[in-house]
């Protein structure tokens, strides 16, 4: 998303380009057992085994959770949930203060009223993205952590194409509701303390599809000093600090690449815990600040043809049409993707998983020629019907992604 730069951050830290807008995740993850099920998201020891008979990303994970009262929720409780009243908070969505204030009230209502607290969120309370290299001299390719100065990598963020060590992703789930944060691409600021070039959250409510997005401006977050959500609960210094690291946005921004879900995949986010909530493919929409829930505008592959790669998760007409289905079927792997990968994307390759990470480690895929006899036809409609994404050409079907 594009976002307003009051003030030159990167002149005074740093000359490095970092692409100005954020993208929690990329592609769903594999839905081969329940999502509510927790499990490694995968080894975040030193080295990591890669089998051939498996892919390189993971699916679910254990998540760092919040139990929602039974009684806060009508999922749970069988009684009609009632949400916070926020008039009085939305008398004043002229100004920025306003606006803020409105929307942490509708986001709070929106997840069943709750958000997180101010230490929930933080930076610090993240879980680490490592960037991996191949190391190819055994019969297995083998993942270990790329040095920190490494440009090229197996998993590079897809948005900034970063290699870069240390950006954390972290997770919370609080009954229906799951919020995911990231902070991207640390560095030193001036005075010495750690700063994080891009840093965003995420939050869903996975039984009514309601999403809010908060978004930084950029080289202003460090690890312990992001601001509260819950603007309702906070002191003035802290509404006042709020302004200064987040300007608006409800998400419009966001979802040419959170097209299909707002959490995506890739094998970036390999090394941390995951929780993915796209296999419910519940109904996705925007918060407004009148309350009410919009479409994203995205429209999703339907098509049987395409149903092999559509059991799990959704396939959006935006970003991932455009580049991260291809990317998990072995396709562009340009940029900052080490020889290994490029390698690997080649017929025949040994270690092929490295380059094809969908659909995912736990569907234990035990070679190439099977990943072919199971995905083979479903990638080529896929490829197809994403020449002309969002259109019915041909045998492609698409609809609308539901509000609510």
């Amino acid at each position: 998303m594009d976002k307003p730069r009051p003030f030159d951050y990167a002149r005074r830290v740093r000359v490095r380009v970092v692409h100005h807008r954020f993208a929690l995740l990329l592609a769903s993850a594999s839905c081969a057992r329940d999502e509510s099920a927790t499990e490694p998201a995968g080894d975040t020891s030193t080295s990591t085994a890669l089998a051939d008979s498996s892919s390189s990303s993971s699916s679910t994970s254990t998540t760092t959770s919040t139990t929602a009262d039974p009684a806060e929720s009508s999922s749970t409780s069988g009684e009609p949930f009632v949400p916070i009243d926020c008039t009085e908070a939305c008398l004043d969505t002229t100004s920025d203060a306003g606006i803020a204030l409105c929307y942490s009230c509708r986001c709070k209502a929106a997840f069943d009223n709750w958000l997180p607290t101010r230490d929930e969120v933080q930076c610090s309370a993240a879980a680490t993205v490592v960037a991996y290299h191949a190391d190819l001299s055994g019969p297995t390719a083998v993942l270990e952590p790329a040095r920190p100065e490494a440009t090229e990598c197996t998993n590079p963020s897809r948005l900034t194409e970063s290699c870069g060590q240390g950006s954390k992703i972290g997770t919370l789930q609080h009954g229906d509701v799951v919020l995911q944060w990231i902070c991207r691409d640390p560095y030193l600021d001036l005075d010495g303390s750690m700063v994080y070039a891009d840093m965003g959250l995420i939050g869903q409510n996975s039984r009514t599809g309601t999403a809010c997005f908060w978004d930084d401006i950029d080289n202003v977050t460090h690890d312990d000093d992001m601001p509260p959500l819950d603007l309702l609960e906070a002191s003035d210094e802290e509404r006042a600090r709020h302004h200064e690291v987040f300007y608006f946005t409800d998400g419009a921004g966001c979802v040419g690449c959170h097209d299909h879900d707002p959490f995506i995949y890739t094998p970036y986010l390999q090394s941390a815990p995951w929780t993915t909530v796209a296999a419910k493919k519940a109904p996705y929409g925007l918060l407004n600040l009148d309350g009410t829930v919009r479409a994203t505008g995205n429209t999703h592959l339907v098509s049987p043809q395409a149903s092999a790669c559509l059991a799990c998760h959704r396939l959006g007409s935006e970003s991932t049409c455009g580049t991260f289905a291809r990317d998990s079927m072995g396709l562009d792997k340009g940029g900052a993707f080490e020889a290994a990968v490029l390698d690997a994307a080649m017929p025949g390759s040994p270690h092929w998983a490295l380059a094809y990470w969908m659909p995912g480690a736990s569907a234990a895929v035990p070679d190439f020629a099977t990943w072919e006899m199971i995905f083979g036809a479903a990638r080529d409609h896929v490829l197809t019907c994403c020449e002309a994404p969002g259109l019915d050409v041909g045998t492609c079907r698409w609809e609308p992604i539901a509000a609510q």
